[in-house]
């Protein structure tokens, strides 16, 4: 029997994790993708001798990778050096102070301990909540694809489901254990992971405390690309064939099923399309109106997550005082969350994080040099002007010179700034975001955009937008979701992800 023939657009993580599963369970793939090289958004920049990612930056819940390479009956040390991170990040608070974030239980209570009375128990009962959570989430919900309300009426996932807390707002859940604002600013920050912010976010993610905290951050050597590279390879092991620099300008459907798709290099036939493309493009110009998913007030009515600005700095010189991962948080940050969601303009105080990859990958930067790589929340849908970007970039590298004690201005020796514009006119991101829609409560789970066209039954989309989620780890695990629904209801041959 011939094998059915998928076409994947798109060569970002979840487009090559669900190409490699697709293929391995007895497809013939075909992934299009307009850039030159995969990753997508997960991209790399080379200049005067320093390398930079370009997208995510943060390795976490490895036991997703594990699981995943796993099905090929492979591992990621297979592939790329995976390196823990100690401290797992530093941080900058807006009063002065300084706190490093480590995987040392004891560490960890004596810091909660000097921010607040008590604090050390405090966060040893946070964290035995967030690990239950963890384990809940992953063991009953993560791993599973929800399309109606049907699932939950089981008595015992629904009562695990209750001890998610998803009816809670995380900062008011926080707020029951700690009273201190920059211990709460350490359990909540990871809120931007999820697109959205501790005052919107359900309260079941305090579970990512339990994977930041407990489990810690990794770094693959060479940078999260090594995780991209590993893919590709992993993709051409399975037979997965590749059209670079291929742009899709339609998927064309007839008599009700997508056909294929319209190329710049021609028409390329498939029994089953999946879109792993951003999912509001797919929507609104891939497809005919007729055939859109859904409606333009839709889209309008979204929470969507934040974009990021992004300044890559290649300096001259070594920067001392910070780690691998470092954050600055402003003391009024809900000021800085209100200018992304509430009153969407450009922040004049904001929070930021800065990446110092030399830091543990000396070879990502000319001896001597160090590579930084620093990421502004803003509201997504903003003006991005050049005189916009160097001014906000001058602010913004003024103020991280201040907080470290170190002129950046003057040993600068590459500097490139990607922000809105470049995800809009290179990715074709939604108002410029590569994180798709928040994670509010109506935006998770079932409520998020459907995996399968609800009419053409042989359309497919996977990435960010779908369920579970925003994220690397949930990329990879929607991956999983996508190739046991598309093998079971194409029938490409065999079961399960």
């Amino acid at each position: 029997m011939a094998k059915k023939k998928v076409v994947m657009i798109g060569a970002g993580l979840a487009g090559l994790a669900g190409a490699a599963l697709l293929a391995r369970n007895g497809s013939e793939v075909t992934v299009v993708e307009q850039l030159d090289s995969p990753g997508g958004v997960a991209g790399r920049h080379t200049e005067a001798g320093f390398t930079f990612d370009t997208g995510p930056s943060w390795y976490l819940m490895n036991g997703v990778y594990e699981r995943f390479f796993g099905l090929f009956g492979k591992k990621p040390a297979d592939y790329y050096d995976l390196v823990k991170l100690e401290p797992s990040y530093r941080i900058f608070f807006g009063d002065g102070t300084t706190a490093d974030v480590t995987t040392d239980p004891q560490a960890t209570e004596a810091l909660f301990e000097r921010l607040e009375p008590e604090g050390g128990k405090k966060i040893r009962r946070f964290l035995k909540n967030s690990a239950l959570k963890y384990r809940i989430a992953v063991d009953r919900f993560i791993y599973r694809e929800y399309r109606s309300m049907l699932p939950f009426l089981n008595p015992a996932l629904l009562f695990s489901g209750l001890r998610l807390d998803i009816f809670s707002k995380l900062d008011s859940f926080v707020g029951r254990y700690f009273k201190d604002p920059r211990s709460r600013q350490i359990v909540e920050f990871n809120t931007v992971f999820l697109g959205s912010s501790p005052y919107r976010t359900p309260a079941l993610f305090s579970l990512m405390a339990h994977a930041d905290i407990t489990e810690g951050v990794s770094f693959p050597r060479g940078g999260v690309y090594e995780l991209v590279k590993a893919l590709h390879a992993l993709c051409l092991e399975q037979g997965v064939r590749f059209k670079f620099k291929t742009p899709v300008e339609k998927i064309v459907i007839e008599k009700g099923r997508a056909a294929g798709v319209a190329t710049s290099a021609g028409f390329i036939p498939a029994d089953v399309v999946v879109a792993g493309t951003d999912y509001h493009h797919a929507d609104t110009a891939l497809v005919d109106d007729r055939y859109r998913n859904y409606s333009a007030r839709y889209w309008k009515t979204r929470v969507i997550a934040p974009a990021t600005f992004l300044i890559l700095l290649g300096l001259d010189r070594p920067v001392p005082g910070l780690a691998h991962h470092n954050f600055y948080f402003a003391s009024d940050w809900k000021r800085h969350f209100d200018s992304i969601f509430d009153r969407p303009s450009w922040p004049d105080d904001p929070s930021y994080y800065v990446g110092v990859v030399s830091k543990t990958a000396p070879a990502m930067a000319p001896a001597g040099g160090e590579n930084l790589f620093i990421l502004v929340p803003v509201a997504p849908g903003l003006p991005d002007t050049d005189a916009i970007r160097a001014s906000f970039s001058r602010a913004i590298i003024s103020h991280v010179s201040k907080v470290i004690g170190v002129p950046l201005e003057k040993h600068i020796a590459v500097k490139k700034i990607i922000a809105h514009r470049d995800f809009e006119e290179t990715l074709h991101y939604y108002k410029g975001t590569g994180l798709g829609l928040s994670h509010t409560l109506f935006q998770t789970a079932l409520f998020r955009p459907a995996r399968r066209h609800r009419r053409v039954k042989n359309l497919y989309y996977t990435g960010h937008y779908t369920q579970p989620g925003i994220g690397m780890p949930m990329a990879v695990i929607g991956s999983e979701l996508l190739a046991a629904r598309v093998t079971r209801e194409m029938g490409l041959g065999r079961g399960g992800g």
